[in-house]
């Protein structure tokens, strides 16, 4: 390596006032760039733009290089200067100016790549692919709620176990004590897509044990009714409800069908095949990803018909009554068994625990069968595969046994509320 010897020499040349009034020179009438040197390689460059740019000359390995130091006025003459005295010490010590400069401006962008926020964005687009839309919905709120005021613009890398434990225990102190629990399972599964990534060396959140640090929550199953005697009362009551006939319907309907809220509320007439007597959900709907075909009761069957004429210009079974164009709100089915002094017993969700606690005390069905209407996914692909085939005349029958017992227990629920009168 040969070091320039005139590093350090005859520096100093330039003073603030050459350095404001230094301009680009015209010679025969054409203007020109013009140096303006300090010495030791510093210099000053007047362009023929109006622009001054500090920069630095130097020999490396026998080879010369030119630093970009930055612009003047953004940098002062004492301010290049420094700059430059950095320079000669890099050199000094056997080390390229424009080297390091190419290395640190790749540790900062890599830096910059690998804040919280990023990854988790690029985790959240991964995810989309996998999850339902409300629950990335959900991990967005949660992200922008907890996450990223405290270290969104934070390298992953520098994140600390306390950090985690702190937050996790903010969240419980204003008495969400699941959602606590659940912020550090949400970072286990961003860290370990960093982790994949190559993008940390390291994982923290398994070294955090919840139940040293958290208060502990009971998990609260959805609220549902099992009892056969009270769901013929809440099949009449449904029944009796005389709102809006998209809510109606719709809650006519989904004790027989069992899916999620979602999915009941955005039910489309392109969906529903009468002929063959079912309802195919399409995969960009499903929680999994993956279409979900279901047998529909002949009380579906009537109930879809006697909709049709009302709703059959929208492109969804139950349109909202503020604009046909969207579908049923979120919270409607639910304040609506409100309204049915329903609601302290069961949510729209809970229609899916009363299919399978009443199809699985049965004793009727294989558990897969009931599995597979629910949409649960069978892990092993083939298996998956065969049962498709094999159980669609199963779910049928399960479906149609399901559908008349829910027939009979309001029937029967309606007469004795006749005899009652009298």
């Amino acid at each position: 390596m040969s070091v320039n010897p005139m590093i350090g020499k005859n520096a100093n040349k330039l003073t603030n006032e050459i350095v404001k009034n230094a301009m680009c020179e015209v010679v025969d009438g054409v203007a020109k760039d013009k140096r303006f040197a300090d010495g030791g390689g510093l210099f000053l460059l007047a362009t023929t733009k109006g622009g001054k740019l500090w920069r630095f000359n130097y020999s490396f390995n026998s080879k010369k290089e030119v630093f970009v130091i930055g612009k003047y006025p953004d940098l002062s003459l004492k301010e290049a200067r420094k700059k430059a005295l950095e320079c000669r010490g890099l050199i000094a010590n056997g080390i390229n100016p424009n080297d390091k400069k190419r290395e640190d401006k790749k540790s900062l962008k890599k830096s910059q790549q690998s804040t919280f926020e990023v990854v988790a964005s690029e985790w959240l687009k991964f995810q989309e692919k996998i999850l339902s839309a409300t629950t990335i919905k959900r991990h967005i709120k949660a992200l922008t709620k907890d996450f990223y005021p405290r270290f969104g613009t934070k390298e992953m890398s520098k994140i600390e176990k306390k950090d985690l434990i702190a937050m996790s225990q903010m969240i419980q102190e204003r008495g969400a004590l699941e959602s606590g629990y659940r912020a550090l399972n949400l970072y286990k599964q961003i860290e370990n897509y960093a982790f994949q990534h190559e993008l940390i060396d390291k994982t923290i959140s398994n070294g955090i044990d919840k139940k040293s640090i958290l208060i502990p929550h009971t998990s609260k199953n959805h609220r549902t009714i099992t009892e056969p005697k009270r769901i013929g009362e809440l099949m009449n009551a449904i029944d009796m409800y005389r709102g809006d006939y998209s809510t109606r319907y719709a809650l006519k309907i989904l004790p027989f069908v069992f899916v999620r809220s979602a999915n009941i509320r955005m039910m489309e007439w392109s969906e529903i095949d009468f002929e063959a007597q079912t309802w195919t959900i399409p995969a960009h709907k499903m929680k999994m990803k993956e279409e979900h075909k279901l047998p529909l009761h002949k009380r579906v069957i009537e109930l879809l018909r006697e909709i049709e004429p009302y709703t059959k210009d929208s492109k969804y079974v139950f349109p909202s009554p503020l604009n046909r164009n969207n579908p049923l709100s979120e919270t409607t089915l639910n304040m609506t068994l409100k309204r049915l002094d329903f609601g302290d017993e069961i949510v729209t969700h809970g229609f899916r625990a009363m299919f399978t606690t009443i199809t699985t005390e049965s004793g009727e069905f294989r558990e897969s069968v009931i599995e597979a209407l629910m949409a649960h996914q069978e892990r092993n692909k083939i298996r998956r595969a065969y049962n498709r085939a094999k159980y669609e005349e199963e779910k049928i029958t399960v479906i149609n046994w399901y559908g008349d017992f829910l027939e009979d227990e309001k029937a029967k629920a309606k007469k004795g509320d006749d005899n009652d009168e009298k």
